[in-house]
Formats: C-alpha cells, sequence, structure tokens
C-alpha cells in the first residue's frame, strides 16, 4: 500500500508520525507492506526518511504507484477537486473533510461507486470516535429512529467554562481562544454550523437519505447569558449545543440550537471539549458513542484506521435517495425568560428579581409565539 498524504497541518503530520511509529505493527495487521511515498504541503516541513514532499498534490494523485490519497487540507473547493481527482484515477480516499462532505456528499459518493474504489471519512465527526463506523456496519441490522450529539468541542468548552468558572460568553470565548479551541473563522464553532455538517453526514447515514446542507436550520451559542445559564441550573438544566436528527412528517427534522438539557441525562454531563453521539435504534435501542472529538492523534488516529480499512473488499454503500423535506424540530419543551408572568401551559416556574422563568411542557415553537404575541423574552429549547 502506498500513500500520499495531503494537508501537513497538525492532523496530516499526526496521520505521518502515526503511520510511521506503527508502521511494522500495521503491516502485521493487513499482511501488506506500508508505505508514505508523499507528503503535500505548502510550506516544506521535516518528513521522514524516504517520504518525498511537495507542493503540488497533482504529483500525488496523478502517480500511478499510489493507492491512498489522503485529503487532509479542509476547505471545500480545492478539497473537492483533489478528492474527485483521485478518485477518478482509480485511487481510495480518506478524508475529514465534514464540510466538502456534507455540501457534496451526492457527488463524491457517487463517483467512488462508479469508480469502485473506497472513500472513508470517520474522522469527519467525532475526532476519533468511532461512530461512523457503528452507523454502517456495527448498527446495519437496525433502523434508526433519533440522532443527537454534542459534536463540537469547543462550544462544549466554553459552556463548561461559562458554568464553573462563572463567567460569561466573551470572557470564556477568550479563553477558550487562547487554548487554540477556536476555529481561526470563529463563525464555523459559535454560530453551529460545524455541528451542522456532522449532524448532516450522520442523519444521511443513518435514515439513508441525502440531505440540502442549506435547509438544516442551524443556531449556535452567542446568546446563551450567564443569566441564563444561573437560572437553567436552578431549575436543574444545563446548556448545550445539541444537534439532533429524526424522522418527522415524511421527511426528516433536523436542527442544532443551544439547549437546556437535564442535568440527570447522560449528555448532560459531557463537560470540557468532549463529544458524544446518542443514536436511539428500533432493535439494538439506545447507543451512545463517547470521547474527544478534536485534537492531533485523536482525529489522526481515525484517519489510520480508515487507511487500513481500504484494503477490506467491502465499500461503504451511499446508494440513498434524496430527502424531499427537511424541517426544523419545532416541538419541544421551552425555556422562557421574561420580565412579567404570561399565561403559558408550563412545567416549572419561578420568578426572581424582574424575571419570571418557564420550562413549558411540549409545544409547537409557532403556537407557542403566536401567543406570546410581542412580548420582550428569551427562549431557548428544552431537552428531557
Amino acid at each position: 500500500m502506498k500513500i500520499g498524504v495531503i494537508g501537513l497541518g497538525t492532523v496530516g503530520f499526526g496521520v505521518v508520525e502515526i503511520l510511521t511509529n506503527e508502521k511494522q505493527r500495521l503491516e502485521q495487521e493487513i499482511k501488506e507492506e506500508v508505505v508514505i511515498k508523499y507528503g503535500c504541503g505548502l510550506e516544506e516541513v521535516d518528513l521522514p526518511e524516504g517520504i518525498i514532499y511537495t507542493n503540488d498534490f497533482h504529483d500525488v494523485i496523478n502517480d500511478k504507484e499510489i493507492d491512498v490519497v489522503v485529503e487532509l487540507i479542509g476547505g471545500i473547493n480545492v478539497a473537492k477537486e483533489i478528492i474527485l481527482g483521485a478518485i477518478n484515477n482509480g485511487k481510495h480516499v480518506v478524508t475529514a473533510n465534514k464540510a466538502l462532505l456534507a455540501h457534496h456528499g451526492k457527488e463524491i459518493f457517487t463517483a467512488a461507486r462508479e469508480n469502485n474504489v473506497h472513500i472513508f471519512y470517520e474522522a469527519s465527526v467525532g475526532g476519533g470516535i468511532p461512530v461512523l463506523v457503528g452507523q454502517k456496519e456495527s448498527l446495519i441490522a437496525n433502523n434508526t429512529k433519533e440522532i443527537i450529539g454534542i459534536l463540537n468541542g469547543t462550544t462544549n468548552f466554553i459552556l463548561t467554562l461559562m458554568e464553573t468558572e462563572n463567567l460569561d460568553f466573551n470572557e470564556a470565548l477568550t479563553i477558550a481562544d487562547g487554548l487554540g479551541y477556536v476555529e481561526a473563522n470563529p463563525s464555523l464553532d459559535l454560530d453551529g454550523i460545524d455541528a451542522a455538517h456532522k449532524i448532516c453526514i450522520l442523519a444521511q447515514n443513518g435514515f439513508k437519505k441525502f440531505i440540502d446542507f442549506d435547509k438544516i436550520s442551524v443556531s449556535g451559542i452567542r446568546n446563551v447569558t450567564k443569566v441564563d445559564m444561573d437560572y437553567a441550573k436552578k431549575l436543574g438544566y444545563r446548556f448545550k449545543m445539541i444537534a439532533q436528527a429524526k424522522e418527522v412528517n415524511n421527511g426528516i427534522g433536523i436542527d442544532v440550537a443551544a439547549t437546556l438539557v437535564n442535568k440527570k441525562e447522560l449528555v448532560a454531563n459531557v463537560m470540557d471539549a468532549y463529544n458524544v453521539i446518542e443514536i436511539d435504534n428500533d432493535y439494538v435501542e439506545n447507543v451512545i458513542f463517547y470521547g474527544k472529538g478534536a485534537g492531533r492523534y485523536v482525529t489522526a488516529s481515525a484517519v489510520v484506521s480508515d487507511i487500513i480499512k481500504t484494503t477490506q473488499k467491502e465499500y461503504w454503500n451511499h446508494d440513498y435517495q434524496d430527502c424531499q423535506n427537511i424541517y426544523p424540530i419545532t416541538k419541544s419543551k421551552y425555556y422562557l425568560r421574561c420580565d412579567r408572568p404570561i399565561d403559558v401551559d408550563y412545567e416549572l416556574y419561578f420568578t426572581e428579581k424582574q424575571d419570571h422563568i418557564y420550562i413549558t411542557h411540549e409545544v409547537e415553537l409557532a403556537k407557542l409565539t403566536t401567543s406570546l404575541g410581542n412580548l420582550d423574552y428569551t427562549i431557548f429549547k428544552v431537552r428531557g
């Protein structure tokens, strides 16, 4: 097996390190030599002896000796060119590119099928957590009923800081940024886009339907205040950014939003930069995947596992239909904070200072907001 690694950043160099350090053991596993022929990046790095450095990805995807192309540059346009070029040249592909797969997965999976090559992408969701192989292989006997998860470690870290250190959003964001948790484009994390890419991939595999990413309802954590976090705590809840998908109304309900989760739930107790994915199935029922969602070796571990999987004969099937109906999940319990009492069907209520805080019974959002009229209020979804 000859490999070309395109993208020599944090994860890419981690892949090179693991393949180099574990070369002998991995070769014993697959009974085949494992050779990194190329390391491709914009800037040359100190690669192990024998690996050819290039700054031109065409050297990799056009080399007839290369069996597996590993794409780790991120982004969409150039990455798409790399992956489709490699596939059309008959090479297996391993990628961690969640944005590309969320937007163009159908085209890429179709090309892989037509060219009889593998495409594996475990590292695109949950870092090193083996959730996609769980979906595609271990849970194949089941029909998925619902998927929920904490899919972005940065926002989970920020929310943890806000609660445990009694900080407001901007204070926690500054600390997270200083520790290197925040993307160069912070909107990907803070506004829920990164988590939406991941729930899109999980939902496609879970419900066997291609999803138009642009139809997914997405919001983030910028509107979570210390005031609301304190009230949530008094009610026995904790703020999490929850990604959720389930079949509804002849389509798929899917969204990402800051959500209050009951502290008795396991998901509520996933703290810091950890991820969790909870999949509810018809036969095996509830299965939970938990672990670190990012990091050099965490993510590189999943990439290397995918590289080794390209030696198997069975291809992952992506022969899905397009999902015509995609909705936000609007039937829920809701947290409401108002400056006066309101007429609402509630499960919990208390008042403090000038605030009136409610946890409603399950209700359609449109019905609830219509009843609130022009009243000034703060609202969040509630789970559990």
